[in-house]
């Protein structure tokens, strides 16, 4: 299974890091396959203190893999910065 972590800008109230996709992927030994995630701006989105939903600027982090970094699975990651972020709907 292929898993996509996100960890959000250091702003108070949001998560540390968020599971924000996955997918079932079939390997053989030896086979590597290509994945595509395609992230919503309500992935991207985070609750603040104030109870408000929104995409928030700054820099976040993508992680893949076969489960949560830091935990000793096999991850690739990437930064990725939003310089306009928006409120959403609730």
């Amino acid at each position: 299974m292929a898993q996509l972590y996100l960890t959000f800008p250091d702003q108070p109230g949001v998560p540390n890091i968020a599971l924000r996709g996955f997918q079932r992927v079939h390997l053989a030994a030896g086979e590597s396959k290509r994945v595509r995630f395609d992230l919503s701006q309500r992935d991207l989105s985070a609750v603040d203190p104030d109870g408000a939903r929104k995409v928030m600027t700054g820099e976040y982090r993508v992680f893949v893999g076969s489960g949560q970094p830091e935990t000793g699975a096999a991850v690739s990651s990437g930064v990725f910065s939003v310089e306009q972020g928006s409120d959403l709907p609730r």
